[in-house]
């Protein structure tokens, strides 16, 4: 590291611990295209983390575009980077802080359970309560304790299954990624909707009527609460690494074809993607998947809510090899888009992760689909508005729930639909 990004670091780290929230005033956002392999290892060697870089969309090949967000700071550093290796920038957006305030307009509202609703993102405490709130009233459906994390909260979720021992099981894991709010937002409305559907929505009631649904709102609780109240881009967990790192990106920390410093992972313990010391260091994603390996008689079927980028996800990551039911995970995933291009027009691409979005190693539906022999799919949810086309990111304003929630719900009725037409919700099915 150099003494320059040592030294942004460090204040950065004074900054965390005086517990003064992060602004990112006159930060933009440049979308790049990356052309030749020189380009592609330049913004590779970028550093991230507070008061330096951030990638949106990283660089992971050539002929994908990377999205960055550059702090005033850089902005010269960046320009001679772009200009030396003759990269071509479109600016996406002018000030970021304007995303982050338009993410939390209720800011200091009331965050009670009772009033638990869709017009703002909740703190975990209050995401608990609510799904607490949910076993006090619905009989179909049990609170269930997924992990820990590494400041003790526990990761809760709840299971819903109005027919115990006939339906088959499908695990939805949302908000891994601590900076992507838009996924436990949605996945708090689609839980929600299940449990109200009524007879006007029979592809919805299905669902909840016949599917045992084991739902993780939010996995990294410690990393959601650090982007509320001290740096809205944090990513990973926040286990300390070394001398002045913090956190492990928990998606790249699964027991499968786990690499440090491999392919869509990093070996620097303050990079955005640091995949850990060890396979499953982090007791994040030891516990989780010790408890999916408590229910795996149980389950079908794997999903990721992951944003925003748009796509619809199946192994593998780590190569390029097809997995051996690719045609059959090929016509899933494209009667999934077109349900979820039906509701708002919002357009996904699909495919294997490593092709369609980039090479990786230790991400969770790929370790499902390896331990389990189940389906492993990744939803990354939409950047913008589809009906307006203003880029979000990741920061999606809370308006932008409901409609990302519905395309997604809608998605999955047809999900579920055509994996129960090939074999994949038979609970009788044979498992690795």
């Amino acid at each position: 590291m150099k003494i320059r990004e040592f030294f942004l670091t460090s204040l950065a780290i004074l900054a965390v611990v005086a517990g003064e929230p992060h602004r990112f005033d006159n930060y933009q956002v440049f979308r790049l295209t990356v052309e030749v392999e020189s380009q592609l290892k330049a913004l590779k060697s970028v550093s991230t983390g507070p008061n330096s870089y951030e990638f949106l969309a990283e660089p992971t090949r050539i002929g994908r575009d990377v999205e960055i967000l550059v702090p005033p700071s850089l902005q010269s550093d960046f320009d001679s980077l772009v200009a030396k290796n003759k990269i071509s920038k479109k600016l996406l957006v002018s000030n970021f802080q304007d995303l982050v305030d338009k993410e939390r307009p209720n800011k200091f509202a009331s965050k009670a359970a009772e009033d638990f609703g869709w017009e703002d993102y909740h703190s975990v405490e209050t995401i608990h309560e609510w799904l607490y709130s949910l076993e006090e009233q619905y009989e179909e459906v049990t609170v269930i304790k997924g992990g820990t994390t590494f400041e003790g909260r526990e990761i809760l979720g709840v299971n819903i299954n109005r027919n115990p021992g006939q339906n088959p099981g499908i695990f939805i894991e949302s908000n891994i990624h601590s900076n992507e709010w838009i996924t436990h937002s949605s996945t708090t409305w689609i839980i929600n909707k299940l449990l109200t559907a009524t007879a006007d929505e029979p592809g919805i009631k299905g669902l909840a009527d016949n599917i045992n649904w084991y739902i993780f709102p939010l996995v990294n609780a410690d990393g959601y609460e650090y982007t509320r109240n001290v740096y809205r881009m944090w990513r990973k967990t926040r286990s300390p690494q070394g001398l002045i790192c913090n956190g492990v990106d928990p998606n790249r920390n699964w027991d499968v074809y786990w690499e440090k410093g491999g392919i869509g992972s990093s070996d620097n313990m303050c990079d955005g993607t640091f995949a850990g010391p060890s396979a499953f260091s982090e007791i994040e994603t030891r516990t989780l998947s010790e408890y999916i390996l408590s229910i795996r008689d149980n389950l079908n079927f794997y999903i990721g809510f992951h944003s925003a980028a748009n796509m619809l996800l199946f192994p593998w990551g780590h190569t390029p090899d097809p997995p051996s039911q690719y045609s059959q995970f090929m016509e899933i995933a494209e009667a999934t888009v077109n349900a979820l291009y039906a509701r708002h027009g919002t357009v996904y691409t699909y495919g294997p992760v490593y092709f369609t979005i980039y090479p990786t190693t230790g991400i969770s539906a790929d370790w499902v689909h390896y331990t389990l022999g189940i389906p492993g799919f990744t939803y990354e949810f939409r950047n913008m508005n589809t009906e307006t086309g203003e880029y979000y990111g990741q920061l999606a304003p809370p308006e932008q729930i409901q409609p990302n929630a519905e395309e997604v719900l809608d998605s999955l009725v047809v999900l579920v639909d055509k994996a129960t037409e090939l074999g994949y919700m038979d609970i009788t099915m044979k498992r690795n």
